[in-house]
């Protein structure tokens, strides 16, 4: 079917579609991305680029081994990439160090930045460039940023002043006002149920809680 399609449509037709839709597609995937997200779905852009520019390399000539390695298994790199960076971005330092360590597993037995991979770690310490674009180095590389991360979360986690708290957003805070109300009413209808309260005492308290519930958003804001 595509041989046929190439065969009636010129390739320099073709083109300008498969850039409009390319186009559309980022520009949709940038519109539905967070404000404060938007530098993580650039970095995710980088690989797919290295590899259009070894793709388009002149014929007869070698592209930079580095450049290379960043375009091998550009989708998967790209998916790596800005999830560690969402992570980062949003402070959730543990999240980011399981992404750093199955990026380390990927690219240890060659999945990523390599031509091809290499179950049997035959080539583990070599590269096309010599041991900096090896299988080795960038999974000594990942596990590095692992590790990093991990302390940053453990300081996290201790309360460390110099490490900030997860960045939470407007659906998380939603979610834990709808929580509260949830279980404010469940532990109303179960007083109610067992005669602790009367049913004046419950309006009462149902009152109270809409009116603390009202300038938690207040102070909260948009």
């Amino acid at each position: 079917l595509f041989a046929a399609v190439n065969a009636v449509v010129p390739p320099y037709a073709i083109a300008p579609i498969i850039l409009f839709v390319g186009l559309a597609m980022n520009q949709d995937a940038f519109a539905c991305t967070p404000e404060q997200q938007i530098p993580a779905a650039v970095l995710g852009l980088f690989p797919p680029v290295a590899d259009w520019i070894v793709s388009k390399w002149p014929h007869g000539a070698t592209p930079p081994p580095e450049l290379a390695a960043i375009a091998h298994g550009a989708l998967l790199v790209g998916l790596l990439w800005t999830s560690i960076a969402v992570q980062i971005i949003e402070r959730k330092f543990k999240h980011a160090a399981v992404w750093a360590m199955i990026a380390a597993a990927l690219s240890a037995i060659g999945l990523i930045h390599q031509p091809q991979a290499d179950l049997t770690f035959k080539t583990f310490t070599q590269g096309v460039g010599g041991f900096g674009t090896s299988p080795c180095a960038f999974a000594i590389g990942y596990s590095s940023q692992a590790l990093a991360f991990g302390l940053l979360a453990l300081a996290q986690a201790n309360g460390s002043p110099r490490v900030p708290a997860p960045r939470l957003d407007k659906d998380d805070l939603v979610d834990a006002e709808e929580l509260g109300q949830s279980m404010g009413r469940v532990r109303s209808e179960s007083a109610v149920m067992s005669g602790a309260i009367s049913p004046a005492e419950q309006q009462v308290q149902e009152d109270v809680q809409s009116a603390t519930e009202s300038n938690e958003r207040q102070h909260v804001g948009p």
